[in-house]
């Protein structure tokens, strides 16, 4: 067994050497242009052939003060019109700073794009015409650039320096892509000056080596001989991250590195303890200009209250009210942040970020006489907050809570159409920090709201023989929070129905949609319609009682996940069908009722109670999800679970003539 893990590890380290010293930056070999696909991956748009990243530190001769270099450089072999058109064109982000002696630089920005031309191997360099700087916010930029010559069997390729002198901040490294990995290294040497925390992320291994060197460094005059460690992680034959549905965001599970600061110590010198626990974030949160100093604006509203709250006879009215209020005087920007820069100046504009709407709605409830708080968190789309590594960088957003009697509701008053305990999904996520005056609590968002979609549907056949019928549906909670959306996105009510007409194949009369906002939030949807490919005449007739109701796919047909199954939100769909029997016409086959609950705590309710009475089929359907989040290792349950549901979901009923 020794023997065989010695040979193991040895084929693995003389791999890696090989393809080390196998990569030369400029030259690229003609057997990388011949593939036309990878053999680990016959799907893949393409595939990272190498990546280094070799970071270190250096003093700087301006400053006499360290900082962080990151020697970068990547290959990637294209196979398909997507590997174009995701590689093709790159970026890279850098922050500016606040004022001219703190930017990040990027230097040595070089590229080739190899193509097979006959025998011969022609490259093309990136031309500095293709390369241009863009802001992204006050204080970040990107350069962009276009590699030259790409098309299907290019190798393309490009490196950089990057110089930094934020020291104390190192960029996580991240392994996994979305196309695979043949080969990746990161390594880092970092003085004993430094102390950090490293963590690796994701569920594929990476190899990960720890040694001890020394190093030499001329600081503010005097000679710093120091200790320092070296260390590398590396990956060979990196799977890619494939698409799997029900994921909030796949950058929480891609294999990467990332390293925590935790103290710096430069002997006599400079000493600072970076080390962060969430009671000092929050005291650091509630102290700064920008936040917690925002949320005491007394003379906010003292106008509109008033004759906002007046006649209002709960407190959940009056919530409602100011959160229409706010919304009436200040339209959301698109911008997304946890930083409130002028309230003020917003309020007079018309339009502010996320912070400074929902700080303006913070002091509104305060100024009415509630009791109301900041929740911040870190969006779904920008990932999950590393709990066991405080800091203030992973927040990146706050929605608003505020108590009403034993109950604390939660507010976001940057759309149209959210509502007491209705927020933006990208906000519902499973660790966000409730920060009160002198302390804070950790709160779960993903089902603090009753998420119901109710369904009517009322089936005949007319006088021409064609199935038709009514559908009366409302959807209350995060359910019409998501149907606002989609009917928002159509160009217009009539593009809308032309959509639903399309995915359900029916033809739609007599739509009609009516939104209440005031003491409850709902739509409801009404509409008549045919169904032309169901019709009297044959001897016996088939159809699945649910119609366009039913699940079209089965989500989890795949036999194994790797990531776990992350839904929405809970929510509860019920759908009662009423057919009328055609005259001359009885029921020859009937689906069985079935009930299936998924785990004992029935954390998934199905139900499927069918029956005739009389000349008329009854079927009663429940679904019923009270998590939203199922682990990779429950996933064969699930699957078996789905299956079942998706398959009886999808019986048919059958009449016949007498």
């Amino acid at each position: 067994m020794k023997r065989f893990l010695f040979t193991f590890v040895l084929l693995a380290s003389m791999f890696s050497l090989f393809a080390q010293n196998k990569f030369k930056f400029g030259d690229c070999p003609q057997e990388l242009l011949v593939m036309n696909s990878y053999d680990k991956d016959s799907e893949a748009s393409a595939v990272v052939l190498y990546e280094n990243a070799d970071v270190y530190y250096q003093i700087n001769p301006v400053s006499a003060d360290f900082e962080i270099v990151t020697e970068y450089v990547v290959r990637i072999k294209i196979f398909t019109q997507d590997g174009i058109d995701h590689f093709a064109e790159m970026s890279i982000p850098f922050y500016k700073g606040r004022t001219s002696v703190l930017p990040e630089n990027i230097k040595g920005l070089t590229g080739w794009t190899y193509n097979l031309e006959g025998d011969k191997v022609v490259k093309t360099k990136l031309s500095k015409e293709y390369i241009f700087t863009e802001d992204i916010t006050e204080n970040s930029k990107r350069i962009k650039f276009a590699l030259p010559a790409v098309k299907t069997g290019s190798v393309i390729e490009y490196k950089y320096t990057k110089t930094s002198p934020y020291y104390y901040y190192t960029e996580d490294f991240v392994f996994q892509r979305t196309i695979p990995v043949q080969y990746a290294l990161f390594t880092i040497k970092i003085p004993e000056y430094f102390s950090f925390n490293k963590e690796t992320k994701g569920y594929e291994s990476m190899n990960v080596i720890t040694k001890p060197i020394n190093q030499t460094y001329i600081y503010r005059s005097q000679t710093l001989n120091c200790s320092a460690q070296e260390i590398s992680a590396e990956v060979n034959d990196l799977p890619a991250l494939k698409d799997e549905d029900y994921v909030w965001n796949y950058n929480d599970f891609k294999s990467r590195i990332n390293f925590e600061i935790r103290s710096v110590q430069i002997p006599g010198a400079f000493y600072k303890d970076y080390a962060q626990t969430w009671n000092k974030i929050v005291e650091l949160l509630n102290d700064y200009d920008w936040f917690g100093k925002q949320f005491n604006n007394k003379g906010l509203f003292k106008e509109e209250l008033p004759t906002v709250m007046e006649g209002k006879t709960n407190e959940t009215d009056s919530i409602r009210a100011i959160l229409n209020l706010i919304r009436s005087k200040i339209k959301w920007n698109d911008r997304s942040t946890l930083r409130i820069e002028n309230q003020s100046k917003a309020l007079k504009d018309g339009a502010g970020s996320s912070a400074e709407i929902n700080a303006l709605l913070i002091n509104a409830l305060r100024n009415a006489g509630f009791t109301a708080h900041p929740v911040v968190m870190s969006l779904r789309s920008r990932g999950r907050i590393p709990i066991t590594y405080p800091s203030i960088d992973n927040l990146n957003y706050f929605i608003v809570g505020v108590y009403s009697g034993k109950n604390t509701y939660y507010l976001d008053a940057t759309r149209s159409f959210t509502d007491i305990n209705v927020i933006p999904v990208d906000c519902m996520v499973d660790k966000a920090l409730a920060i009160y005056r002198n302390n804070f609590d950790w709160i779960d968002l993903t089902a603090i709201g009753n998420n119901i979609n109710r369904v009517n549907l009322l089936l005949n056949f007319n006088r021409e023989g064609i199935l038709e019928g009514k559908k009366i549906e409302t959807h209350s909670g995060e359910v019409a929070y998501s149907f606002k959306q989609s009917y928002d996105k159509a160009e217009n009510e009539e593009k809308y129905i032309e959509s639903l007409e399309t995915r359900n194949e029916i033809v739609i009369s007599d739509y009609k949609m009516e939104g209440k906002t005031t003491s409850n939030f709902t739509f409801s949807e009404t509409y008549s319609f045919l169904k032309d490919n169901i019709r009297l005449g044959d001897e016996v007739i088939s159809f699945n009682p649910l119609l366009f109701l039913a699940m079209k796919n089965n989500t989890f047909k795949a036999e194994t996940r790797k990531l776990p199954i992350e839904f929405s939100f809970p929510y509860e769909q019920r759908i009662n069908v009423s057919f009328a029997i055609p005259e001359g016409y009885v029921v020859d086959e009937i689906p069985d009722s079935e009930r299936f609950i998924y785990k004992d705590d029935e954390l998934i309710d199905f139900s499927y109670i069918i029956q005739q009475i009389k000349n008329n089929v009854q079927l009663s359907y429940k679904l019923k999800l009270n998590t939203c989040i199922i682990l990779a290792t429950d996933y064969a349950n699930l699957r078996d679970f789905w299956s079942k549901m998706y398959n009886k979901e999808n019986e048919w009923i059958t009449i016949k003539k007498l």
